[in-house]
């Protein structure tokens, strides 16, 4: 969002740039410039401001964290990378997609999920297997790190 403000500033701040340049041929026209200019400078100021009051509510966070704590797909992708760890061929692991048949995730409370899947990969012999795995995962909003207990994969 502040990469939209940027552009939405270059953006004023070139259509300013413009008029004025287009009014500096005319004869007597320094009041209109300085109109122009004044016009511009408040309009990216109001544009600022609405940003930083956005970016700050409390509605938003609310919004952020409802976001962030329901975000199953996430949960079960990040769920992939820790069974991952726990093979022997983990090059071999292939996963279903999360609207599968067998597939689940559920929101728990404090930014947490419960992921049971299943994973075909290969084991110690080179034989294609497929495991079942659950996991409770859960997600730090503070380092936006993902964590994974109880990985169990049978």
């Amino acid at each position: 969002m502040a990469f939209l403000m940027v552009l939405l500033t270059a953006a004023i701040v070139v259509v300013v740039f413009v008029v004025c340049t287009a009014m500096a041929t005319k004869r007597g026209s320094e009041t209109n410039i300085r109109i122009t200019l004044a016009a511009g400078a408040i309009a990216a100021v109001m544009v600022w401001v609405w940003y930083f009051n956005w970016s700050s509510s409390p509605e938003r966070d609310r919004e952020q964290v409802e976001k962030d704590c329901n975000n199953t797909t996430m949960a079960f992708v990040m769920s992939q990378n820790f069974v991952k760890q726990r093979l022997k061929a983990p090059s071999t692991a292939e996963f279903p997609y999360i609207t599968d048949r067998g597939v689940r995730v559920d929101v728990m409370p404090n930014c947490s999920f419960a992921v049971s899947a299943h994973v075909d990969a290969q084991n110690a012999f080179g034989a294609a297997i497929r495991n079942q795995y659950t996991v409770k995962m859960s997600y730090d909003r503070v380092s936006k790190m993902w964590r994974a207990t109880d990985l169990n994969i049978q």
